[in-house]
């Protein structure tokens, strides 16, 4: 525990260089502004209820929280107070209304202080964290206050802070404070058990993020793009970064050299959904694909309705887009590391990737399997574009869905064995 009386000692530094970050950082700024005024908010609240228990859940980020819903969807509000927090200004700005819950409000940041101040004023029965965010002084001060805390679709794999062995005594006795570790696979398992030495609190749940997809997709009847993309054989290209556009754009080139002549004759769509919105780096990208002779449209102002390139400038609707396509491309493989493959999986896409997907057990599990490519090249790239005009070298659809509903059921595992 040397490392974390260390982190104890610099701490009052730490929380300096938060606020000075809060003049750089609109997002920072936004979260210590209204924490404490909303942590007020569910004080009060509390006062109200009688006999109900109380229940935190924690959700860094809009994917965690996706996590989140089916199991909250599952719960008796009649039995149970649920408060959400968030740490993003942004996911909470969107789903703060959101009647699954009773209430949200800001996670604080793991101080001592802060973190004594908020378990102790909320005082849950139970504490529920789900995929990575795991704080050190949270569980310290949960044990200190005997709230129980659970680690539901833990994401830990060999490339994790946990995994590092300087940090694996710390790890251990971390990790052990948790009353239930639920992992989505045995893979994540024996790793677990590496770190901790032992099982006697780590069960394969399997991981919630495939009951929400599912029932997404059971909800996903609206019509997001002109009508031409019902006709098209189309190739989507989600939640991407810079490195990824520059090989998209360079692997379009090569299979579609006259651009908008050579997708009208194939009958293909190009669907373009950038990870982050940026409206000057979607006006370059416009430029860009129209010196490859694409005329693309724009979601939020589709001028050309007969344009076989679209780019999404809307945030949110990705999981509902991949029931266009045929081929999908999931982003950021090359850099911070994929995002969510299930996601196109569910709709029996033929999923290409790239070389980092350590991350998501998931996506090495589908590719083991058999049912998704890794791209490592350029080359790969286009290979894999090429596939939309080989469609006996496309995946089985079926075989893909197939294996998205055999994996869900996570989320009434999980509240059956916590008592919810």
């Amino acid at each position: 525990m040397l490392l974390y009386i260390i982190y104890i000692i610099i701490s009052p530094l730490l929380y300096l260089l938060v606020h000075i970050s809060r003049l750089i950082s609109p997002k920072i700024h936004q979260h210590l502004l209204y924490e404490r005024k909303l942590i007020k908010d569910v004080k009060n609240r509390i006062k109200e209820i009688n006999h109900k228990k109380i229940i935190l859940f924690h959700a860094t980020s809009a994917g965690e929280f996706e996590q989140i819903k089916p199991i909250l969807n599952k719960i008796d509000k009649s039995k149970f107070f649920i408060i959400q927090s968030f740490t993003s200004p942004t996911i909470y700005a969107k789903e703060k209304n959101n009647l699954l819950f009773d209430i949200s409000c800001y996670h604080p940041y793991d101080f001592i202080w802060s973190s004594y101040l908020f378990f102790k004023a909320i005082n849950p029965h139970t504490y529920i964290i789900t995929r990575h965010d795991v704080w050190p002084t949270h569980m310290i001060v949960c044990q200190l206050l005997k709230i129980p805390c659970y680690y539901i679709n833990a994401n830990i794999h060999k490339n994790s802070i946990w995994s590092y062995r300087l940090l694996k005594s710390f790890s251990q006795k971390i990790l052990s404070k948790f009353q239930v570790i639920f992992v989505p696979s045995i893979r994540i398992k024996n790793l677990l058990i590496n770190i901790i030495g032992n099982s006697t609190h780590i069960e394969v749940s399997g991981d919630s993020r495939f009951d929400q997809i599912i029932e997404r997709k059971e909800k996903n009847n609206k019509n997001l793009l002109p009508v031409l993309y019902d006709k098209t054989k189309n190739i989507i290209f989600g939640s991407y970064d810079s490195f990824d556009e520059s090989l998209i754009l360079k692997s379009l080139k090569e299979n579609f050299p006259n651009g908008d002549v050579d997708l009208n004759k194939r009958d293909t769509g190009i669907i373009l959904v950038p990870h982050e919105i940026n409206h000057q780096a979607i006006n370059r990208l416009i430029e860009k694909l129209k010196n490859q002779y694409m005329t693309p449209s724009i979601l939020s102002n589709p001028s050309h309705t007969k344009s076989q390139v679209i780019i999404i400038d809307k945030v949110g609707i990705l999981a509902d887009l991949y029931k266009y396509a045929k081929l999908a491309y999931v982003g950021s493989g090359f850099t911070t590391g994929v995002h969510s493959v299930i996601e196109p999986a569910v709709y029996g896409c033929t999923i290409g990737y790239g070389p980092k997907f350590e991350l998501l057990d998931e996506a090495k599990e589908m590719f083991e399997s058999d049912m998704s490519h890794v791209l490592k090249s350029k080359k790969d790239l286009i290979d894999f574009i090429n596939l939309i005009n080989n469609p006996n070298r496309l995946y089985s659809k079926n075989k893909v869905i197939n294996y998205t509903i055999e994996s869900a059921g996570a989320s009434s595992k999980i509240i059956k064995r916590i008592g919810l």
